[in-house]
């Protein structure tokens, strides 16, 4: 079994959630292992710093440009292999320009909140992802594009504007 810390994505109904902690994840990761009773089970989990950094990437703005040139600056190279990666090196890259990594991670944005991405179209509206955040938060499964049509605006980029064509 495996299991990696939740990422907050843009572009999908969980975009405005926050991002446990990296001390939480690990307390949740403890619990979950002191319940397998079997020693058959191999349970193995995701870095927490890795995905406390993939989160800031993927929810980041502008201000991680500097972030980056100075973790080159200080090192920072082949970041995807576990030999070559040091996440002190890139919490000495946030601080020396002054971002602070829980911005983008812990904190959440608020529904109204101007995203840094919100100036990409990918078709779906923002309408479409908050009803479809209101559907898993009752758990409540979404009917398949070809049943009925979801109205999340994904037609409108297709020639003919039909999804299941």
């Amino acid at each position: 079994i495996s299991c990696a810390c939740f990422v907050p994505k843009p572009h999908t109904p969980f975009q405005w959630e926050k991002q446990i902690t990296p001390q939480e994840y690990l307390r949740r990761c403890k619990v979950l292992k002191e319940h397998f009773y079997s020693k058959s089970i191999e349970y193995d989990y995701h870095s927490p710093d890795l995905s406390r950094l993939e989160a800031v990437f993927a929810r980041g703005d502008r201000r991680l440009g500097p972030v980056i040139e100075a973790a080159v600056n200080m090192g920072a190279r082949l970041d995807g292999w576990d030999e070559y990666f040091s996440y002190q090196t890139w919490l000495d890259a946030f601080a020396a320009c002054g971002v602070d990594p829980d911005f983008y991670t812990t904190r959440g944005f608020g529904l109204n909140e101007l995203l840094p991405w919100d100036t990409i179209s990918d078709g779906v509206s923002t309408g479409c992802l908050l009803r479809e955040r209101e559907r898993a938060y009752r758990s409540e499964t979404t009917p398949d594009c070809r049943t009925a049509c979801n109205g999340c605006g994904a037609n409108c980029l297709l020639k003919g504007g039909r999804c299941d064509a």
